[in-house]
């Protein structure tokens, strides 16, 4: 069973100050990646990379020789870290396409009047109108 730890006596033990200063530095710093991404790993070529694209190369082009160089990229991944550098985004969310609505998406059609033969008063002549429902 494990033993319970008495707060009340760390309380009196712990150094605020010292603790305080610590958390300080650390806000100063970027936490620790539990991992690195193929963006850090490319981030320092991130201009010689863009020059590249610029001057034509493809992404399947540029992950070839980097996959040559020893660096296992995909195009499509490079593609998005040399889309990400040129839009100045953070990478945080992938962007999604938008789809259109299927009942709003047509907003160029022109819109059709309710059929009057629907609105029409009832043959009886009672004054009310609605749908009429007639056996055939």
């Amino acid at each position: 069973m494990s033993t319970r730890i008495d707060y009340a006596q760390i309380a009196a033990k712990l150094d605020y100050t010292a603790l305080d200063k610590k958390l300080e530095q650390l806000s100063q710093r970027e936490p620790p990646r539990a991992h690195k991404t193929a963006g850090d790993v490319l981030e320092p070529l991130r201009e010689k990379l863009l020059a590249l694209q610029g001057k034509g190369w493809s992404s399947g082009q540029l992950a070839d020789e980097l996959k040559a160089a020893g660096v296992p990229v995909s195009p499509a991944r490079l593609r998005e870290c040399l889309s990400r550098w040129t839009t100045g985004g953070n990478g945080g969310a992938k962007p999604r396409a938008r789809r259109r609505n299927k009942r709003n998406g047509d907003h160029d059609r022109p819109t059709t009047a309710p059929s009057q033969v629907a609105r029409s008063k009832s043959a009886s002549g009672d004054g009310q109108t609605g749908l009429r429902l007639t056996n055939h």
